[in-house]
């Protein structure tokens, strides 16, 4: 087993997922999936709100299903998203989680560190918090952000803080 010092930009495997680490966030590991997993709807109901990262099918799916199979909450510190709206609407509010998707925020801040995916990559930001509060921001595989009805399918990049603290990851990344 290998202690970690990792820099942003470097990749790294846990559980045989590759990462990047994209910041250090009070010493702990802000880190992406280096691949896109799959193409999954943001959320299964098309209704007003339905663009609202709390209350998603994609969230429980990655804070239940995902987080049971993949992680040790043990190895994962939970992070708060900020749920503002692209037109500054901050009617969401704030979200806590193990597993968690970038902002559009993070996406601008870490950009050079965020591969580019063959599909469109979901970010939890959505467009407004009413009226059409129907649509999500994703990233282009070109890199431009826009947006898309929470009922249609985007890719899945999951973001996650790793505590430092506790990880240790072995050379080939099966942990």
């Amino acid at each position: 087993m290998n202690e970690i010092n990792l820099r942003p930009g470097e990749e790294f495997w846990y559980n045989n997922i590759r990462f990047i680490c994209l910041d250090i966030i009070d010493g702990n590991y802000l880190a992406i999936t280096a691949d896109c997993w799959c193409e999954k709807r943001f959320n299964n109901e098309y209704k007003d709100g339905c663009n609202n990262w709390e209350k998603s099918t994609l969230r429980r799916f990655l804070n239940e299903d995902v987080l049971e199979e993949h992680f040790n909450t043990e190895h994962l510190i939970k992070q708060t998203s900020d749920l503002i709206a692209d037109n500054g609407d901050k009617s969401y509010g704030t979200c806590e989680d193990y597993i968690t998707l970038l902002t559009c925020d993070q996406y601008r801040k870490y950009r050079d560190y965020v591969p580019l995916f063959e599909e469109c990559m979901w970010t939890l930001t959505p467009w407004r918090c009413d009226g059409y509060a129907l649509y999500v921001r994703f990233v282009s595989p070109a890199g431009v952000i826009n947006s898309n009805t929470a009922s249609n399918s985007g890719g899945l990049a999951p973001v996650c803080i790793f505590n430092s603290s506790n990880l240790i990851l072995p050379p080939n990344g099966a942990a």
